[in-house]
């Protein structure tokens, strides 16, 4: 089970609502298939009344910072209210969460402002925004749908990360072959940040050798192809025990983002196969 808190300031409740609501549908959709569960967690219900001789900012840090595997910041037209450590609670939870290696994801709002909007909060959004860029990378959504999509793609891409996600041969040792979307951003001439170096890593964690491993990226994503490697994937050895292959990808416009990584291998001359879905996001 992986615990996931949904950081926010509390202008935000209806967009807390779809990313929880696209936490419950990615347990239904890939659960099983990933052997975990995703465990939403909000600070106006994981939250317990509790007096402990600390502000109030703290006993979230303890009670459901500390205790999260992965975080999901959100932020539309407020910062919210600063805490004697930084200048706001959520900002708070993201810094923690980040300073003790955890993944951390930030969205912000692209929909249209209230005409009534806060200018003060607005400028010191905007403030911790540019603080942002200086140490990672953030996101922006136009709906909540969108913030859907972007929040169950960050699940994928720290499900990989941690080496979840991908349905194993059940047997005492063994070749344990998946595969993982791996990339790199980097500013282009005008300063945009791109997508580089697009790959699927395939990695043996299991303890014994995978031989003529072979490669297959079959689309999920209806009307769509999958992308193609960049030359034609010949078989290859995995050595037991984090052995790794990189394979590059050729993701173009109009390609497919979600796959089916179907693996073949040998394993002490007996052959093996394993499927697993992947997005490429």
């Amino acid at each position: 089970m992986l615990k996931v808190l949904i950081a926010s300031p509390s202008d935000v409740r209806t967009l807390r609502d779809s990313v929880e609501q696209s936490l419950h549908e990615w347990n239904t959709d890939r659960a099983a298939a990933a052997t975990t569960i995703l465990l939403p967690r909000r600070w106006e219900s994981g939250a317990v009344p509790q007096l402990t001789g600390e502000d109030g900012q703290s006993v979230i840090n303890h009670q459901l910072v500390d205790d999260a595997d992965i975080i999901i910041g959100v932020f539309s037209q407020t910062l919210g209210s600063a805490t004697p450590r930084a200048a706001s609670g959520t900002a708070e939870e993201l810094e923690r969460a980040r300073d003790a290696g955890k993944p951390v994801h930030v969205y912000f709002s692209a929909m249209p402002i209230d005409r009534d909007h806060d200018r003060e909060q607005l400028a010191a959004l905007d403030a911790f925004k540019q603080s942002l860029q200086e140490i990672g990378l953030y996101g922006t959504f136009d709906t909540a749908g969108d913030l859907e999509k972007k929040v169950r793609a960050a699940i994928e891409h720290d499900i990989a990360g941690l080496g979840l996600g991908s349905p194993m041969l059940q047997r005492a040792g063994g070749a344990e072959v998946a595969g993982h979307y791996k990339y790199e951003r980097e500013a282009d001439s005008k300063g945009r940040m791109r997508t580089r170096r697009e790959r699927v890593e395939i990695v043996n964690a299991g303890t014994s050798t995978a031989e003529d491993v072979q490669v297959t990226l079959v689309s999920e994503d209806e009307g769509l192809e999958a992308p193609s490697f960049y030359n034609a994937a010949t078989p290859f050895t995995l050595a037991p025990n984090g052995g790794t292959f990189a394979l590059p990808i050729l993701a173009y416009a109009g390609s497919a983002n979600h796959v089916r990584v179907e693996l073949s291998w040998k394993e002490d001359g007996e052959e093996r196969q394993n499927s697993h879905s992947l997005s490429l996001l």
